[in-house]
């Protein structure tokens, strides 16, 4: 299993799924586990968890479907964000499953 994990670990409002790696390694202890950007290009696997920060939710929520995500008009490369790459990944058949744990920005 491939879990790829986003954030920043300097911004409060952007680092509840990197403070989430030690439970990951404990419930996946096998699963290799990295801290990933999107805009440096996303590698699907098979067996893929993603864990982000995600506004809208108030409590840790699992989802499996990219729709679910509302897509956000952008006006430069430094707006793209993952729900965006994931979406092309989709279309483009690179990603057959998925399943995204998205954590609320309050953590």
């Amino acid at each position: 299993m491939k879990i790829s994990v986003f954030g920043n670990p300097d911004l409060d409002e952007d680092n509840a799924a990197i403070k989430l790696i030690p439970w990951l390694k404990k419930k996946y202890p096998g699963a290799e586990i990295k801290i990933e950007d999107p805009s440096e290009g996303l590698k699907p696997a098979e067996d893929w968890l993603i864990v982000d920060t995600c506004r809208g939710i108030d409590k840790p929520t699992e989802f499996k479907d990219l729709d679910k995500f509302e897509s956000v008009r952008r006006v430069s490369v430094h707006d793209y964000d993952l729900a965006m790459e994931l979406k092309l990944l989709k279309k483009l058949g690179k990603i057959k499953k998925l399943k995204i744990l998205a954590m609320p920005v309050d953590g």
